[in-house]
């Protein structure tokens, strides 16, 4: 309670200060007109696209792009849009749905549409209104009616959908547009759970049939497989569902756990903290398993030892994840333990110690990667091989610069068919069939600074106990980004089955955003001095072209901030670099006051275009500040292992001296912003140097020992991982290098900062606690030194808030004006 009402007073004595040194107001509606852009589809053929402009002041467009003409249409309070080669839908807020004929450019308009179902490439799509009637329409935008009483529309396959109604189900086609199966005795009020299995062309259903559970099978011609009433002990358990065989699963909830009025027992040698513990069971589930084939019932209870479970190899086996099995305090994510559970007699028959990830393929076999490498265990023929040690590359990384903790150097993917498997080395992808176990060397690169990640994605829904977390590619071609170890060059590459074709050679652009179609793939492209760019690629004719450039009537280059990458090595000799933004109007001959932005590897952003803006989630906007007349300097740090404080005030040096070979700083007006790990650069810094007149902390780490002994409010577990695990790059752990912790703490040396600090922390951060800001307030303050503090309300780690966005934006620029200018 003396802690909120400390913050209290702090955030007013700050709104107060704020008069003392008059506040800076801005008018938002200057930079009204820039927007981001979110995209969204790409049509089969490539000749169109939609994607989503977000402007500054968080109005929305949805845009239709013919990528031919490159001709644009807008649509206003758009909550749901599909595309494809026939047809761009929208359905508004106001319950319209719009429907273009992009062949004939013929419109149609329904009124009080409540949801509608269309797919890629065919020519029939459904609507369902809000007074319950379904109907088709085709490629001639004719309505026709279906059905009334319609509930709902659930996919079974790409072809086909499931229509519920108060009374009656069945199944329709989307390339005829008419019903072609319906299901007896299912109704949208019985129905309980539907399952589809498209592998096996089957529909699975739990109803409740006069106050009686019962499960249904149809096949997809109509054809009832299975009709069985169950246990009436099943009326206790609240979720169901199917495994991938014959296996029908109850779930419940268990009891929450709640220990706000009671004492509570924490113990030493529990794997993991008891509120950690009991968050997982609170979230946890009872299950009770069905054998529709035997009849046979098998509880599955919990254990507070077990993080989650999978019914998997035809409903034979559970897998167990243990997520605490190897500890919770030293590395950033959990390296669990995995075991197999034969559901039958309840016996392990395979565990792993230490897994980091891992999939079972349904010939019994489970893959996984442990210690170097990825291993493949039969279940049936009890046979355990290495899958990668007969290559001669390393399919690991180290975690930043921790060697003790052993990554896969990138994710695992199967094949639609899943017949094959794509792994990632340090430098090359590989493709490995599972039946021929030949490995096919996709990339070929023989560059040690090159490096491969697959970009396909495909979406996966989750059950109790079912497993659906493959990464599955989809399409016929795999998407590849190619990255330098520089850390700011990048790629794009496809490889289409045969060979390997470059889309975009490395450069100096963000490449993001990509969707793939059939044949065809989109993308964004963007720099510091480049705003967002939508390009279109076609797989087939291999050709790249730009179809949208943005913010045009906004962005002049001429009267925008331009940035500069400049290249030199360092004190070690090493290459490195360092990014400027310089002011609109820049004199060579005039010197300006500069803000050095610091977090890790703030160069590489010049990547990144930042149209000016007061809404910013950090309080900072570089091109807002360079335009006010200040040269922004963005180093890249070098990290020592023990020396995050000295690397970091090494690198900034570095900086600032190259920046000032080239560029008219003046270096006795220099500021230095940081937010979290920055921020805690940020306070190192200052109380080691003198370079700086102003210093804005974000969200900083103040005290690290402090932070070191203390749990984390999101994850409930040691903060120790942020010190030997992250950002930090500690070698060990506090006892065994106190000094190195101590030398590194900013609150030891806060009696030496003689910058002025202006600290600012959300009051709901979770991710670090405010009270980090408060100590170096504290800190200071009991030393008569130049400090603020801002603590926003109802927002965390990152200003969300969009009147906080503005507040930090105008007073983290009145902060530097009054110090250096």
């Amino acid at each position: 309670m003396g802690i909120r009402l400390y913050g209290f007073l702090f955030t007013l004595l700050c709104f107060w200060s704020g008069k003392i040194y008059g506040q800076k107001v801005m008018d938002d509606q200057k930079f009204a007109g820039w927007y981001r852009i979110v995209n969204s589809e790409i049509s089969n053929n490539g000749h169109w696209n939609t994607f989503t402009k977000i402007f500054d002041n968080s109005e929305k467009s949805t845009v239709l792009l013919n990528a031919i003409t490159k001709d644009t249409i807008c649509f206003e309070n758009v909550a749901k849009s599909f595309l494809n080669d026939h047809f761009f839908v929208v359905l508004r807020s106001d319950n319209s749905l719009l429907m273009i004929d992009l062949r004939t450019k013929e419109k149609k308009v329904i009124r009080d549409v409540s949801d509608f179902s269309f797919k890629d490439d065919l020519q029939y799509g459904f609507i369902i209104t809000h007074s319950n009637r379904l109907f088709g329409i085709g490629k001639s935008l004719r309505l026709f009616n279906i059905a009334e009483r319609v509930s709902k529309i659930q996919t079974l396959d790409r072809d086909m959908s499931l229509i519920l109604g108060s009374d009656f189900s069945f199944m329709v086609s989307y390339r005829t547009g008419k019903i072609i199966t319906r299901f007896d005795g299912i109704r949208s009020q019985e129905l309980i759970n539907h399952t589809p299995d498209a592998s096996r062309q089957l529909s699975k259903f739990m109803i409740k049939d006069d106050g009686r559970l019962k499960v249904l099978y149809y096949n997809w011609n109509g054809e009832k497989i299975l009709d069985r009433y169950i246990d009436n002990k099943f009326n206790d358990f609240t979720g169901f569902g199917f495994g991938d065989h014959c296996m029908l699963v109850a779930s419940r909830k268990n009891k929450p756990i709640s220990y706000k009025d009671s004492i509570e027992n924490w113990f030493g040698n529990d794997l993991a903290l008891k509120p950690n513990f009991d968050a997982r069971a609170n979230s946890d589930f009872e299950a009770l398993l069905l054998d529709l084939s035997t009849g046979a019932q098998i509880s599955n209870e919990s254990d507070a030892k077990v993080s989650n479970r999978y019914l998997i190899f035809n409903d034979r086996y559970i897998l167990e994840v243990l997520d605490f099995a190897n500890g919770d305090s030293e590395t950033e994510f959990l390296i669990p333990s995995i075991r197999i559970r034969n559901i039958n007699d309840n016996q392990v028959e395979f565990e792993v110690q230490k897994a980091k990830q891992f999939y079972p393929v349904a010939d019994g076999s489970l893959i996984y990667f442990e210690n170097r490498d990825w291993w493949m265990y039969n279940l049936y023929s009890k046979k355990k091989e290495n899958l990668t040690n007969r290559i001669k590359e390393k399919f690991y990384r180290s975690n930043r610069q921790n060697e003790n903790n052993i990554n896969p150097a990138g994710d695992l993917f199967f094949s639609n068919d899943m017949r094959k498997i794509y792994l990632t080395s340090v430098h090359n992808l590989w493709e490995y069939d599972l039946n021929s176990k030949i490995y096919k060397n996709l990339t070929r690169s023989s560059d040690p600074d090159i490096s491969f990640k697959i970009l396909n994605r495909s979406v996966v829904t989750s059950a109790p106990l079912g497993w659906t977390r493959y990464r599955k590619i989809k399409e016929n071609y795999i998407l590849i980004k190619v990255s330098h170890a520089d850390d700011i060059r990048e790629g794009l590459s496809v490889y289409d089955g045969k060979k390997l074709e470059i889309i975009s050679g490395l450069d100096f652009y963000k490449l993001d955003q990509f969707v793939c179609s059939k044949h065809h793939i989109s993308f964004t492209k963007e720099n510091a001095n480049t705003p967002y760019i939508l390009e279109n690629y076609s797989v087939i004719e291999k050709t790249l072209k730009v179809v949208y450039e943005s913010n045009k009537l906004m962005f002049q280059k001429e009267r925008f901030p331009k940035a500069a990458l400049h290249d030199f090595n360092d004190r070690d000799g090493d290459k490195t670099y360092v990014s400027v933004i310089l002011p609109p109007d820049y004199d060579t001959k005039k010197k300006y006051p500069a803000i050095v932005c610091v977090y890790e590897n703030e160069a590489a952003s010049y990547k990144t275009f930042y149209f000016p803006s007061l809404f910013n989630q950090p309080g900072f906007n570089r091109s807002l500040t360079a335009a006010e007349g200040y040269i922004i300097i963005l180093p890249r740090i070098k990290y020592v292992i023990d020396e995050p404080g000295e690397s970091a005030l090494r690198s900034v040096k570095e900086a600032i001296e190259t920046v000032s070979e080239s560029y008219g700083v003046d270096l006795n007006r220099l500021g230095i912003i940081g937010e979290s790990f920055g921020g805690f650069e940020t306070n190192y810094i200052i109380a080691h140097s003198d370079l700086f007149k102003a210093a804005v902390s974000g969200a900083s780490l103040s005290d690290i020992t402090a932070s070191y002994f203390s749990v984390s409010k999101t994850n409930f577990r040691p903060n120790i991982w942020r010190y030997t695990d992250q950002s930090f790059r500690f070698s060990g752990n506090f006892y065994d290098h106190k000094n190195v912790y101590y030398n590194n703490n900013p609150v030891f040396s806060a009696d030496k900062i003689n910058t002025p600090l202006l600290l600012w922390a959300g009051k709901e951060d979770r991710h670090v606690d405010f009270e980090q800001s408060i100590a170096m307030f504290i800190g200071l303050r009991s030393l008569n030194k130049p400090v603020e503090l801002m603590l926003f309300p109802q927002d965390g780690h990152t200003l969300m808030r969009p009147e906080n966005q503005r507040r930090a934006t105008e007073y983290f620029l009145k902060w530097f004006d009054h110090y250096l200018k």
